[in-house]
């Protein structure tokens, strides 16, 4: 990749948030999108939505270099859509997840880090699974901080969060963090969505962008 493609690409920076809690999971991410340059940041490309619908049973956050996140998103899309109809099958959420590891691991080696925090419902139950940009797998059962974000947000959540949480706290929680981060961090900010995910519905339950004076 030469140096004037990688300078376009656009990058989330980010800090993208994934928490389980008693009644199901939340997730979030801050509205930031920057260009990147060499070594970092090198402006503001404007608001993006930093989570996506993959289909009726999974939501995703992304961060690293969001073009390739978004391409990675949009080609999985279809061939699940092609092994479902094909095996005539409701292919599971672990077989989705690992499919982005090995994406995300394919991205690596061809120079773009990407990254996603995935939650889903499958059989009454939900799960979340942190996708690392070196294609490892990961099942949480607590909580996932991804982006440049991340060291804000670490003892936000190490201090605060616990295990019984309810999913009221844990929006708030995850608000908390992404203020935190947004005040720390460059390539974080403008504003800020959150999700839950229930063995009922997935539901957007707030989005913001703050007005800059």
């Amino acid at each position: 990749m030469d140096d004037e493609t990688k300078k376009n690409l656009l990058k989330t920076g980010t800090t993208t948030i994934g928490i389980m809690t008693s009644e199901g999971i939340v997730l979030a991410a801050d509205k930031k999108a920057t260009y990147g340059g060499n070594g970092g940041v090198a402006y503001i490309a404007g608001e993006m939505e930093k989570i996506k619908k993959f289909n009726e049973n999974i939501i995703m956050t992304i961060a690293g270099t969001a073009t390739f996140a978004i391409r990675a998103i949009k080609m999985l899309k279809s061939e699940i859509k092609l092994k479902e109809l094909r095996e005539k099958r409701k292919v599971s959420i672990e077989e989705i997840a690992n499919l982005f590891a090995h994406v995300a691991l394919q991205s690596l080696q061809s120079g773009g880090v990407i990254g996603f925090i995935m939650a889903g419902k499958e059989d009454g139950k939900t799960k979340l699974f942190d996708i690392g940009a070196d294609g490892i797998l990961r099942e949480i059962d607590t909580y996932k901080i991804d982006g440049s974000g991340m060291t804000h947000v670490n003892a936000i959540l190490d201090t605060e969060y616990k295990k019984e949480i309810t999913l009221k706290e844990g929006i708030e929680l995850a608000k908390r963090c992404i203020r935190g981060s947004s005040g720390r961090d460059p390539a974080s900010g403008i504003g800020y969505e959150v999700w839950t995910i229930t063995n009922d519905k997935i539901e957007k339950v707030e989005d913001k962008t703050w007005k800059l004076d």
